[in-house]
């Protein structure tokens, strides 16, 4: 069974929409999705409801937790903590429960998925270097991971690279698409379907656990829309899709924007 590993759809149905067409299209059979349904974006509601009604399975990110106050927004940025209030206010007490069920942790068929660390997924810390990924890779049995959180692509392999007594973690440098090497446990972040503030596109990832093959895919992202969709709920619009729509010729610089982290 191949299946489409995805993550940080933040509230953003239409990007939402346009990978899951295209898993379809790749011959993904199921859909995992590895957190932050909500936050940030402009249609909770969309969101929640396209992946209940699929049957995806959902593992909670920090801002599902935040919205349904299981976390503190107080180390939030103001545009993340405002989000997490608005979406509060906006779901209903279905969607909320819903949010409420979503484990830490989903595991099947050889590999697992959880937001961030699996040293303790409940804390959701992030990992950014190679001591981090070692910290989650070493609690798990299994040789393929997959998180998100950092909304940026990467890959970790730990395995005997210099020391044939000694595993090591290493962070590749490239995005590359692999198949699997024996002897070697893999921590794979898929990205950002609908927030992809450090890239020009969602991205998602393909695996196949028969035979050991994970690809990254790539999705054109909608900046105008996304932009029009927040600016008809009046959420002030991120500095990265300013950016890249003034890189696209959309529209002349604007006046002062949110900051974002």
């Amino acid at each position: 069974m191949k299946y489409a590993i995805i993550s940080d759809v933040h509230a953003n149905p239409a990007a939402l929409e346009k990978v899951l067409v295209d898993a379809e299209r790749c011959g993904a059979e199921k859909v995992v999705c590895a957190g932050d349904v909500v936050g940030y974006g402009p249609d909770p509601t969309g969101a929640i409801r396209i992946l209940r009604e699929r049957g995806i399975p959902t593992v909670m990110g920090n801002h599902d937790a935040a919205v349904v106050g299981w976390r503190d927004t107080n180390g939030m940025i103001g545009f993340a903590r405002e989000g997490t209030e608005r979406h509060r206010r906006e779901l209903g007490a279905d969607d909320l429960d819903w949010l409420r069920s979503l484990p830490h942790v989903y595991e099947n068929d050889g590999f697992a998925v959880a937001h961030a660390n699996f040293a303790n997924p409940h804390l959701m810390d992030y990992i950014h270097d190679r001591f981090e990924a070692r910290d989650s890779m070493t609690c798990r049995e299994e040789r393929m991971l997959f998180v998100g959180h950092t909304h940026i692509p990467a890959i970790f392999t730990l395995g005997f690279f210099s020391d044939p007594h000694f595993p090591d973690c290493r962070r590749e440098e490239d995005e590359r698409d692999f198949r699997m090497a024996k002897g070697c446990q893999y921590l794979v972040n898929v990205g950002s379907v609908g927030y992809p503030r450090a890239r020009p596109c969602s991205t998602y990832a393909l695996f196949d656990p028969e035979i050991g093959e994970m690809q990254f895919r790539k999705v054109d992202f909608d900046f105008r829309g996304y932009a029009e969709a927040l600016k008809a709920k009046s959420i002030p619009v991120p500095p990265w899709v300013e950016e890249r729509r003034r890189q696209d010729g959309d529209f002349p610089k604007r006046g002062k924007t949110v900051l974002d982290t």
